[in-house]
């Protein structure tokens, strides 16, 4: 009787011990089609006093189909001289230092491993909220999986978890971060303070079961620098300009979506 005991205490600790690793994966699996890589060129100009440059640039980032006909949502950081200019932490007053412009010359989507590139545009961004959406021009008959958001409360202490997707050169295999929510602020928007390894700006969180909660941006407390400054929260979190990494609700992601997909068919 003991030794039968033993055994299945022993198969059960077992099963425990590879749940959550089976979910991971099951996360992975789950989110890992929606999650698109963006190569992009993009035309900086800057301007100080009399010098003036300008330089072409090509990169990739990494966003989320969120509607069925094609609408990515990703990151305005790279993409908004406004968003660039408020992760940098520069303020109003020296703006009149210098000056740069960003300005899109293209946006190729790529699915999941393959090597075909869909042409796409930019048809919305938020420089507040540091996010942007992308619209696929024809997606030749291709059936897509959106992110499907569900408006749950997030609590102090919950794990979440963002998927994302590694270069080119690692084949975009899609991989995980995990991070815990530690606060929730009210000003300058409601938003949930984030720790831990995720920094993938503009994608979506989940809980462990996939759904997706909120979303990752860089959100900053807008005070000039001349106002107080926290000298704790400097040293824990870092971040020009009093930006750090926070999650946004999808109460307040969702009707940035339904007007960006409107700007989208206008576009059309």
């Amino acid at each position: 009787m003991r030794n039968t005991l033993a055994l299945w205490l022993m198969s059960l600790s077992v099963l425990f011990a590879q749940e959550p690793s089976n979910m991971h994966k099951q996360l992975l699996e789950k989110v890992a089609p929606s999650i698109v890589t963006v190569r992009v060129v993009m035309k900086y100009e800057f301007k100080a006093g009399d010098e003036s440059e300008s330089s072409e640039q090509k990169f990739s980032m990494q966003g989320a189909v969120v509607s069925a006909d094609g609408l990515v949502l990703l990151s305005a950081m790279p993409l908004t001289a406004e968003s660039l200019k408020q992760m940098m932490g520069v303020e109003s007053d020296q703006e009149e230092r210098f000056d740069f412009k960003l300005t899109p010359q293209s946006f190729k989507v790529i699915f999941g491993q393959e090597s075909k590139e869909y042409e796409a545009t930019l048809v919305a961004t938020d420089s507040q909220l540091g996010l942007a959406f992308l619209k696929i021009k024809d997606l030749e008959g291709r059936t897509v999986a959106p992110i499907q958001f569900k408006d749950t409360p997030l609590s102090i202490g919950q794990e979440l978890y963002t998927v994302s997707r590694l270069p080119k050169g690692f084949d975009y295999a899609p991989y995980f971060s995990s991070g815990r929510v530690i606060g929730e602020v009210s000003k300058p928007r409601k938003a949930f303070l984030m720790e831990g390894n995720i920094s993938e700006l503009g994608l979506p969180v989940y809980t462990l079961s996939g759904e997706a909660v909120g979303v990752a941006v860089l959100m900053g407390h807008g005070l000039k620098r001349d106002d107080e400054s926290d000298f704790g929260f400097s040293m824990s979190f870092g971040g020009q300009g009093g930006t750090t990494m926070f999650i946004l609700p999808v109460s307040t992601v969702k009707p940035l979506i339904e007007q960006a997909a409107k700007r989208a068919v206008s576009s059309e």
